[in-house]
C-alpha cells in the first residue's frame, strides 16, 4: 500500500462507515474527522450493537481495539470512555467509538466491550481502576495496577491523595 494514499483512502472508508452508521444505528452521532478518523458518539444503550457492526463491517471490519481510554469531563459531569479501533484487513479505516457516563460513582458504568474484543479485558479494568467506570457483563473486573486497599480512582479530576506524605528518597541516602 502507498503511504501518500492513506489520507485519501481514510477518508473513503470514514465515509463508507459513516453511511453503514447512519443507517443501522440512528442514535450513533457521526463526525468525519479532517484526517479521516470517524469519531462515533453512542448512547450506553446502543454501544454493544454499535461494537458488533463495527467489527463485522466488511471489507472495513475493525477487529484491532488498539486502546480503551477515558475523559474525565469534570465541568459536565460526565466521564467518556474511548475505544480506538482500527481493521486489520484495511489499514485505513481507524473509528474512535466513544460514550459517556455519570461522573456519579454508584451510576458512572457501561456495559463490557469484552465479548466484541476480549483484548479489551484489561484496559477495560484499567479505566475502572484509574476512573471508577463500572463495565457491566465484564468477566473480572477487579483492579489492575493499584491494590485493593487503596482509595479513590486517581485520573479523576476531584481526586484527592488521602495518603500521607513522605520522604523522597535521594542519592545521598546511597552515600557511605
Amino acid at each position: 500500500m502507498n503511504a501518500t494514499n492513506l489520507p485519501a483512502r481514510r477518508m473513503v472508508a470514514g465515509e463508507a462507515l459513516q453511511n453503514l452508521l447512519a443507517s443501522r444505528v440512528p442514535s450513533a452521532r457521526t463526525t468525519l474527522r479532517p484526517d479521516g478518523e470517524l469519531e462515533v458518539r453512542v448512547p450506553a444503550t446502543a454501544l454493544v450493537a454499535t461494537a458488533r457492526l463495527l467489527a463485522a463491517a466488511e471489507p472495513l471490519a475493525l477487529n484491532y481495539l488498539s486502546c480503551v481510554s477515558g475523559v474525565d469531563w469534570l465541568e459536565r459531569g460526565r466521564i467518556e470512555v474511548v475505544y480506538t479501533l482500527h481493521s486489520m484487513p484495511d489499514p485505513a479505516a481507524k473509528v474512535s467509538l466513544r460514550v459517556e457516563t455519570d461522573r456519579e460513582l454508584s451510576l458512572a458504568g457501561v456495559p463490557s466491550l469484552t465479548s466484541v474484543w476480549p483484548t479489551a479485558g484489561y484496559q477495560e479494568r484499567e479505566v475502572f481502576d484509574l476512573f471508577g467506570v463500572k463495565f457491566e457483563g465484564h468477566p473480572d473486573l477487579r483492579r489492575i495496577l493499584l491494590g485493593e486497599s487503596f482509595v479513590g480512582h486517581p485520573l479523576r479530576k476531584d481526586f484527592l491523595d488521602q495518603r500521607p506524605p513522605h520522604r523522597r528518597v535521594t542519592r545521598e541516602d546511597y552515600q557511605p
